[in-house]
């Protein structure tokens, strides 16, 4: 929307805003992605009519597994080891992912996952080898991803913004705003500060301006059960930032794979008409220590099935684990699944 372009969980997100969750049409729009899901299935793996092309359409990059924030709705566990993604993890994995034509399929790479990318202190040259890459696709012909950047802005100085418009290889950046209001927001993002927030979203729009190449931007706001899913409630000073941006997408919680309790959800639970998990189907996640995990919403790596240093990506996508975890969507048995029986994004 808005330019910016949305992956299978931010489209549904986008939908609910406008039709309503516990509607006819909703219970329509599942039923026809459970019958989506199984067709995926049938031609991707149960049959294999479909060959030499992969199902994933969207591969989440980590630079670092850790985070300057502590948001209430989030469940990132920061006490686990605080890794930082190297260079050669990075091109190990774009050397592989350019040359494998199984993952021409891919339209999307996002530079985020748990950890915000822009602490990563070699930020500069992360984004040069992608660029590297990047140009290389072009001259061999090879259709090369949008890269996607998501942060929470708290670092976005004018340093790290010219780096970001001036490195020629993010096609889309977006920001993390919650709450509604400046209160809210500095209560449900604990540590950040909403006047260093603005400053900085404002340094980044004024320079990507004056850029030869505009990056397109956009807001992702979490908030409350208790809102409305519109902006006529929140603060003036909220609603002119969102307003600034190319645009932006409302959400409300959901529980990160079970690993954070949502008390709305449990109460307005429902059994899904939906089969399968569009996340599953057409998502994988590298993690800074070159680890892939099946699921952007596994923060804290429950889903690991192989590793970039010791592995093609095409085998890791192929484990065995991974299309047991496919099947048993299809046959209705989502609670064997550990990463899985909790979740409610599926």
């Amino acid at each position: 929307m808005f330019g910016l372009q949305l992956n299978s969980f931010e489209f549904k997100n986008f939908f609910v805003q406008r039709i309503g969750k516990n509607t006819l049409v909703w219970r329509l729009v599942e039923f026809m992605q459970g019958i989506s899901y199984s067709l995926d299935y049938w031609l991707y793996y149960k049959t294999q009519l479909i060959k030499g092309k992969s199902s994933i359409t969207e591969i989440n990059i980590e630079f670092v597994s850790y985070c300057n924030l502590r948001c209430t709705l989030c469940s990132l566990d920061h006490e686990k080891p605080k890794i930082r993604m190297s260079e050669e993890i990075l091109k190990d994995f774009f050397e592989d992912f350019l040359n494998d034509a199984h993952f021409r399929s891919v339209k999307t790479i996002h530079l985020y996952n748990a950890g915000e990318v822009l602490l990563h202190p070699k930020i500069a040259e992360m984004l040069d080898i992608i660029k590297h890459y990047k140009e290389e696709a072009a001259t061999r012909k090879i259709p090369f991803p949008q890269i996607a950047l998501l942060t929470n802005a708290t670092i976005l100085n004018e340093k790290n913004s010219k780096i970001i418009v001036e490195s020629g290889v993010i096609d889309n950046i977006r920001f993390s705003m919650d709450g509604g209001s400046k209160e809210k927001f500095e209560e449900m993002r604990a540590r950040a500060k909403w006047d260093v927030f603005v400053k900085n979203i404002t340094t980044f729009c004024e320079l990507n301006e004056k850029s030869s190449k505009r990056i397109p931007t956009g807001i992702i706001t979490l908030i409350g059960y208790e809102n409305k899913m519109n902006t006529k409630w929140m603060s003036e000073e909220f609603k002119t930032l969102l307003n600034w941006v190319d645009g932006y997408e409302l959400r409300y919680a959901h529980n990160w794979g079970g690993d954070v309790e949502v008390k709305e959800l449990k109460d307005k639970k429902k059994k899904s008409l939906k089969v399968g998990c569009s996340l599953l189907m057409h998502q994988l996640v590298l993690l800074p220590n070159g680890d892939v995990t099946v699921c952007c919403a596994d923060l804290n790596s429950k889903g690991v099935i192989g590793n970039i240093k010791k592995e093609r990506l095409l085998d890791i996508y192929n484990k065995p684990q991974r299309k047991e975890m496919l099947r048993k969507f299809i046959q209705g048995k989502k609670k064997e699944i550990d990463l899985c029986k909790d979740c409610e994004t599926f």
